[in-house]
């Protein structure tokens, strides 16, 4: 008996590590819910629990994908072009929820505070610096089609934020597709020009994606549903605590508190919801504009399989049987 009890309490004990305890990685970009959600903390009480959180943080929705398809990263929030190309690439990923966007002025196309380039139809024959697959190259080809425009019209130089900054202001290129807050750091610190907002061109909303893996692996999607329902009540702290997002960015990113007074307030409303089949109708005509101006490396159908709809978050998450 004193063997036996001892291997029985070992096993007894290995079995429910092995039933309850996982590592979740949440892949990140600067600003936006998840990275609101990372400066709280709020995440951290759940390790007690047997969730254990890590988090990644990407400059873009492109790699940030990468990374998911290839099993780095458990779920990670983009715009609205980085899944169109990830899904059109072959990627396992699917959409668990959506961020409508109600901002004009959270990505723009800008050019040196002396450029000759006055309208987007001056944007022929010129560089324009752009990270593919993302959000603003979606926004990008927007503006080029207002101006009777396509891609053909104009060199794309693709360069993510940290290399498209210098090349900006060195004159390699001589306008630049970028969202916030990289936008405004560039406004701020170099004095550029808008040359061209989401006015008259609607907007991308922002997407929620995981693995099919995770989806499939019990232990996984509870975590997943965790940290969905935690990113909606930050969503809603958000929302009523701004200066104190202010603050806390700043201290966590490195960011003057002269940007964040402009781009938080252009999130307002944060929000999050679980996707839904009317989701998919802006992605498809996404898809479409760009398989139209070839960039696309090949045809992506969007359906069923593109997506989950998961409960409500905040109700799920009391039937989880966390603390």
């Amino acid at each position: 008996m004193t063997r036996i009890r001892p291997l029985a309490l070992t096993l007894s004990a290995l079995l429910l590590g092995h039933a309850s305890a996982v590592t979740f990685t949440i892949g990140y970009q600067k600003g936006g819910i998840p990275n609101i959600l990372k400066a709280r903390g709020t995440l951290d009480k759940y390790a007690a629990q047997g969730i254990t959180f890590k988090w990644v943080l990407f400059t873009a929705g492109p790699p940030l994908l990468e990374a998911a398809n290839a099993g780095a990263v458990d779920f990670g929030s983009v715009g609205n072009a980085p899944g169109v190309f990830a899904l059109a690439g072959g990627a396992d990923l699917k959409y668990v929820g959506v961020s409508v966007n109600r901002s004009d002025d959270t990505e723009a196309v800008i050019v040196p505070k002396n450029s000759s380039i006055q309208k987007a139809s001056d944007l022929k024959g010129k560089r324009i610096g752009v990270a593919r697959g993302s959000s603003a190259h979606a926004f990008l080809y927007s503006v080029l089609k207002s101006a009777g425009l396509t891609f053909k019209d104009v060199t794309v130089v693709p360069l993510l934020p940290p290399d498209a900054r210098p090349a900006f202001e060195s004159g390699s290129i001589d306008a630049w597709a970028i969202w916030d807050p990289f936008l405004t750091t560039a406004l701020q610190g170099t004095e550029a020009r808008v040359l061209r907002n989401h006015t008259g061109l609607g907007r991308g909303d922002s997407y929620h994606l995981a693995p099919s893996a995770v989806l499939a692996n019990a232990e996984k999607k509870r975590a997943l549903q965790v940290l969905l329902a935690e990113l909606e009540a930050t969503a809603d702290w958000a929302n009523r605590n701004q200066n104190e997002v202010i603050a806390q960015f700043s201290d966590e990113l490195g960011i003057p508190k002269s940007v964040l007074a402009v781009t938080v307030p252009k999130g307002v409303p944060f929000n999050i919801r679980p996707f839904r089949a009317a989701d998919l109708a802006p992605l498809r005509t996404l898809a479409g504009a760009f398989q139209e101006a070839g960039v696309l490396p090949r045809a992506v159908t969007f359906g069923t399989q593109s997506y989950v709809t998961l409960p409500a978050f905040k109700s799920a998450l009391a039937t989880l049987g966390l603390k």
